[in-house]
């Protein structure tokens, strides 16, 4: 299938990497930050507004007015100790070269700025804004550099082969690059959780970052539906260096644009959204998409940003309640039910957006992200689990008064006579060979009550020290 080329003159790509991190490092993450050049960002600091975004200027307050006033305090904190998302920024403005080996290519770049942002729950993301401003490109060319530098660790034959050069040295991997030249000192705090994926997060879809980005293409250039649907499967190239698209049929490619695509400001813009990446595409000069461009790494970007958490959210409480043991974590469950209640009441909202584009966007990363299905699903999986869990607890608490009432009949049958006269005086137990049988229902009654009790006592206090040790690691 042959594809139409687009010359792509300025392009603007944001990648986001999901973290997690032990809540009781947030305070010394922060400080650690600071002390490597990082800014805490806030709206009433004014200076950052033009820090982090190259030639483009962000106002703080079109960030305030975008938001409801229930989720813009809790996104922009004015304090460090606030329990809901604090970030931190620094620019870089660093240029270097992702160099893909098969195919002889290479594509020049700069990364900005990066931004750590450490959001509630033990949850944080990692932003990298890189540009290509200095020469036109293809847009195979564009998405084949989106393609390779989301991928942290190559896998597959189609992500590998792709390495970067800056003038502080050679990385094999973007990982490489993130995490021992730009933030290495983040490293330490990540959580490992499993061995089987990318330093232990169940929640990080194939290793990849999720990507966002604004193009510029020549002015009053065509845009095809060939070339959304490549945006939003971030098809570039394959691996011998041909321009690449993952379907031939043109319907589906249509419906595909269709389901996709927000067209509001079409013919000459459109803004593509889909489960890996969201892309705004335009064919106006740049002076005249200044202000888009600011919405893009602005408001734009606190909207694909709030979701994304949503969905990180939601991916988490799904992996640790596919780990619980059955019948046995029933503590487990009462802390998953009590955490997707407190995100629920303090951050997850149908609407966050005041504008009405705002909102548009908003409904298409929640249908692409599946929001409302996982939201559902792990509310529903967790009550099921309670339910479930409740029963058994039921089921163990009657087989327990069941054997406690047979105590109580043997030891009232008995009476007071339930002691043998010959524990009285000695401790010698070769005497227990001559008992009547009624006194060995009386030897085994007071052992087995003993023995019960005991073990009671000790299961209880280690539950007990248990689910405090383990609400201690939970806590915010």
């Amino acid at each position: 299938m042959s594809l139409a080329p687009l010359t792509i003159k300025r392009a603007y790509m944001t990648f986001l990497f999901p973290f997690a991190y032990s809540s009781n490092n947030r305070e010394k993450i922060g400080d650690v930050l600071l002390q490597e050049g990082f800014s805490f960002f806030t709206l009433n600091n004014t200076t950052l507004e033009e820090a982090f975004y190259g030639d483009i200027t962000i106002i703080h307050e079109e960030l305030a007015q975008f938001f409801y006033p229930f989720l813009e305090d809790k996104l922009f904190p004015n304090e460090m100790d606030s329990p809901d998302f604090i970030r931190f920024s620094k620019a870089f403005y660093i240029q270097g070269s992702l160099q893909h080996q098969e195919s002889r290519s290479h594509y020049d770049y700069e990364v900005m700025s990066i931004d750590v942002t450490l959001c509630p729950f033990g949850n944080g993301i990692v932003t990298v804004r890189t540009s290509m401003t200095d020469t036109p490109n293809d847009l195979s060319d564009i998405l084949n550099f989106i393609h390779y530098f989301r991928v942290l660790e190559a896998k597959l034959r189609e992500e590998k082969g792709a390495s970067h050069l800056f003038s502080f040295g050679h990385c094999s991997s973007t990982s490489e690059l993130l995490f021992k030249h730009f933030i290495p000192y983040l490293r330490p705090f990540l959580l490992h959780q499993q061995d089987h994926s990318y330093e232990g997060l169940p929640f990080f879809e194939d290793e990849r970052m999720l990507a966002s980005a604004y193009l510029i293409a020549e002015e009053e250039a065509e845009i095809l539906p060939e070339h959304l649907f490549r945006l939003g499967q971030v098809d570039g190239r394959t691996p011998d260096g041909k321009p690449f698209i993952s379907s031939t049929n043109p319907q589906y490619i249509s419906n595909y644009v269709q389901e996709h695509a927000h067209t509001r400001w079409a013919p000459n813009s459109y803004i593509i959204t889909s489960s890996q990446a969201q892309i705004t595409i335009t064919n106006k000069p740049f002076d005249k998409c200044t202000h888009s461009i600011q919405e893009f790494m602005g408001t734009h970007y606190y909207n694909l940003f709030i979701h994304y958490f949503y969905k990180m959210m939601l991916l988490k409480l799904s992996y640790e309640y596919s780990e619980i043991k059955w019948g046995k974590d029933k503590q487990v469950v009462n802390e998953l039910i009590e955490l997707i209640t407190k995100f629920s009441a303090r951050y997850y909202f149908e609407e966050v957006i005041v504008r009405t584009e705002g909102r548009e966007i908003s409904q298409m990363l929640r249908t692409y992200f599946r929001i409302n299905e996982h939201y559902v699903e792990t509310k529903e999986t967790l009550n099921s689990l309670y339910r479930t869990q409740e029963d058994q607890s039921d089921n163990r608490s009657n087989n327990l008064l069941f054997i406690l009432t047979v105590f109580t009949v043997v030891s009232g049958i008995y009476g007071m006579n339930l002691v043998i006269e010959g524990w009285k005086d000695s401790s010698d137990f070769e005497s227990i060979w001559s008992y009547t049988l009624y006194e060995w229902v009386a030897f085994i009654t007071a052992l087995s009550g003993i023995g019960l009790s005991l073990i009671l006592v000790f299961v209880t206090a280690f539950k007990t020290l248990q689910n405090m040790v383990r609400r201690a690691n939970r806590k915010m």
